[in-house]
């Protein structure tokens, strides 16, 4: 029995892996099929320059931010 047991803990430490590893290969597939728009470069490099953006540490500050 503890043989079974060790074994389904080494199987299961592989379909971790495996499962990241998937994970890593959908987002690397993912991105190559997006194409960023020069405009939309444009306007963050606007927004970055002009610093007129608000930052927020956390959902409940965003929520804050959203509602005021």
């Amino acid at each position: 029995m503890r043989a079974i047991l060790e074994d389904v803990e080494v199987l299961k430490g592989k379909v971790e892996g495996v499962e990241g590893m998937l994970e890593t290969l959908v987002e690397i597939y993912t991105d190559v099929f997006y194409e960023v728009k020069e405009d939309y470069l444009k306007k963050l490099e606007k927004i970055r320059k002009e610093g007129d953006f608000e930052t927020f540490s956390g959902i409940e500050d965003l929520r804050r931010l959203i509602e005021e």
